[in-house]
Formats: C-alpha cells, structure tokens, sequence
C-alpha cells in the first residue's frame, strides 16, 4: 500500500524521537542509582513525568486551535521536548533530573495531540487504519531497536555518551517536523496556484 510523502515525514520524525527516548528507559533506574538517586527516586522521576504531561496536555489542548496555532504548538513543544533530553547531559542529582523529566514533559504534552492531528490529516482514509497500525508498529519496532543499542552504547562507552546519542537523536527528529512543515505549506501553496479547469 502507497503512503503519502507528508504522512512519511512524520512518522519517521516521530520514530527517530521514540528511539531518543527509548535507549535510555530500560536503564532508567541504573542511570538514576549512578547519580546518587534509589528506586524512589527513579519512580518519582517517571510519575513527574506523566504528571506534568497529562496536566498540560488538558490545559493546553482544552482549546481549539486553528491550523497554523496547532503547528506552532507542535514546533515549539518538539523544541521544549529536545531541550529536555540536552538537560540530561547536565543531570548530576535528582534535582537535575526532576528538571529535566519537568522539561520533556511539557514538550509532550505540547507537541503530541498536535502532532497527533496533523498525522491524522495525512492518513488516507481509504487505509486509515493500516497507517495508523503502521505508525504503532513502527514505534514499538524502534523502541526495542533503541533499547538493544542503549544498553550497548551505556555498557561499553557510558552513560554520557548514550546522552549525546539521545541529543543527536532528538535534534534528527526536531529537524524532521521542521522539514515536514516546509514541505506541506509548500504543497499547500502548489495546490492553490494550480488553476481549476472547468468543463
């Protein structure tokens, strides 16, 4: 089955950044216990986390916002999202942490329905549900990728370099939505220009 450009973009964006994510969460409470944090710690680290993410994904997405505000909440909220994982390159206490889960969470929280819809926009309806099963499956496909390649990048060269794989990860993802952006107003601008022919 043929799947459009845009649609492509964005599931590939949102891949590269699960993949971020995901090389570090099977060793999160290993990477917690090296700063100095326990399993309260690293549980009180995720529980921020979801939070925070729910609490402003109500708050924020409560209103209906036209098309142009939606794509600034999902540029702005993937911009936040990537300042929180460059944040883990500076955790050195819980504290630290807790900044950073702060800071990955509002940029879920911000960026994700609005990425949401607009993925929705560019599911054709026809196969609607084969798109949106394939971008599940390319998630969880990514997510174990991720969690092999984080336990071998923190095992054999550490922790802080599978930080700056997380960074390098996260900013791919960041230059993907702005990639997608350019190229559907871009599309948006030919289809006007086109002229309707009438019979």
């Amino acid at each position: 089955m043929k799947t459009n450009y845009l649609y492509k973009v964005l599931i590939s964006s949102y891949g590269i950044s699960t993949f971020s994510e995901g090389i570090l969460m099977p060793i999160y409470a290993i990477f917690v216990q090296g700063i100095g944090g326990d399993i309260l710690d690293a549980s009180g680290a995720i529980a921020i986390f979801l939070i925070v993410s729910g609490v402003v994904t109500i708050l924020v997405h409560r209103t209906k916002w036209s098309q142009e505000h939606r794509t600034r909440l999902m540029i702005y909220g993937w911009l936040i999202w990537v300042l929180g994982i460059a944040g883990y390159f500076l955790v050195s206490s819980t504290a630290t942490l807790f900044i950073a889960q702060v800071f990955i969470a509002l940029g879920n929280a911000i960026a994700n329905p609005a990425f949401d819809a607009e993925l929705d926009d560019h599911t054709d309806e026809k196969i609607k549900s084969f798109e949106w099963g394939l971008f599940e499956a390319l998630q969880d496909i990514l997510g174990g990728v991720a969690a092999i390649v984080g336990g071998l990048v923190a095992a054999f060269l550490g922790f802080k370099t599978l930080i700056v794989v997380m960074i390098v990860a996260a900013t791919l993802s960041f230059v993907g939505i702005l990639h997608y952006v350019r190229a559907r107003d871009r599309a948006r601008k030919l289809a006007f220009q086109i002229p309707v022919i009438s019979e």
